[in-house]
Parts: structure tokens; C-alpha cells; sequence
């Protein structure tokens, strides 16, 4: 990939494990991993302000 990349993964998840997140991660050159403070496999469900916040951030500095 070259286009700015954001991988999102909650604190506890119990489909995908923190693992998954750092492997994607490392998959994807110049990516960047935020580890949101919240559960489940749908952060945009389970703590869409951290979601949103975290989005918001990413797109701000990749401008």
C-alpha cells in the first residue's frame, strides 16, 4: 500500500487480538496503529467518540 494507512484495534478484543493489530501493522509500510481504551470488535460501536477522535486525528496529520 501506499496511501496513508489507519489501523484501529481495541484494548480487549476477542475475535482479533492486540497480535493482529501489531502484525497488520507491520504488513503495511508507514502505517500507524492507534489502540483505542474500549471492547469488543467494533470500536465504532463500543466507543465511537475514542473512534471518531482517533479518525479525526489521523486525518488532520496526514493532510
Amino acid at each position: 500500500m501506499t496511501v496513508p494507512t489507519l489501523i484501529l484495534e481495541c484494548r480487549q478484543d476477542v475475535i482479533a487480538p492486540r497480535e493482529v493489530g501489531a502484525y497488520v501493522h507491520d504488513m503495511v509500510p508507514g502505517s500507524r496503529l492507534v489502540t483505542l481504551d474500549a471492547t469488543g470488535h467494533c470500536p465504532q460501536l463500543s466507543a465511537p467518540q475514542a473512534t471518531a477522535e482517533a479518525i479525526a486525528g489521523f486525518l488532520g496529520a496526514a493532510r
